[in-house]
């Protein structure tokens, strides 16, 4: 099984738990007032830690790499389709919506999209 690669604009190298090196799809849109982040579980090309371990550290990095303001973050978590029969590895999105407190994310929530969901996200924020 390898990873669709339908929302992946790059491979992203970040520290995961403990500093171990870890990988994952990354996609980002940036607009006027922000950027759309998106980034993609990598299963069996990550040896480290999963990007939903790691959701609040792994946006830091990437808002301090590129520039982005964490706060003006739109920051989606995607499962991709893994073409399994197992439902467990469908495609999947997730908003995830973190407190922010000097400057710094903490506390990931995560909600569920349904694709039709995230698909105007990225329209209307085109």
């Amino acid at each position: 099984m390898k990873t669709s690669e339908k929302n992946i604009e790059e491979l992203f190298d970040f520290k995961g738990s403990w500093d171990i090196p870890s990988s994952c799809g990354l996609r980002c849109i940036e607009k006027e007032d922000g950027a759309i982040v998106i980034v993609t579980e990598l299963y069996k090309e990550n040896s480290g830690s999963s990007i939903t371990s790691v959701s609040a550290s792994l946006a830091m990095q990437i808002a301090g790499k590129y520039g982005f303001d964490p706060e003006q973050m739109i920051y989606i978590e995607c499962s991709p389709d893994m073409h399994s029969k197992l439902s467990f590895y469908d495609e999947k999105y997730y908003l995830v919506k973190f407190s922010h407190q000097n400057g710094v994310l903490s506390n990931p929530q995560w909600e569920k999209l349904s694709k039709e969901d995230f698909r105007t996200i990225l329209a209307e924020n085109a």
